[in-house]
């Protein structure tokens, strides 16, 4: 399984960060195309998180990735 680890700021207050991980549940996703793929992914999370922004992410096996 692949997910997708992203830095998610606190628009108001820019230093409260989270890290915040986006699996994908189908296991023939490969890394490459959760790149291709995880901008769509992200702008949705942020359309539905309107108060936070995405400073950086990055895609990887899940349970693999250290923290951003």
């Amino acid at each position: 399984m692949i997910e997708i680890v992203f830095l998610a700021c606190a628009i108001h207050m820019p230093m409260d960060c989270k890290d915040v991980r986006l699996s994908f549940m189908v296991d023939h996703v490969t890394t490459q195309q959760c790149l291709m793929n995880g901008q769509h992914e992200l702008a949705k999370w942020t359309n539905r998180h309107p108060k936070w922004r995405i400073a950086k992410w990055r895609c990887g096996k899940a349970g693999q990735m250290a923290e951003l």
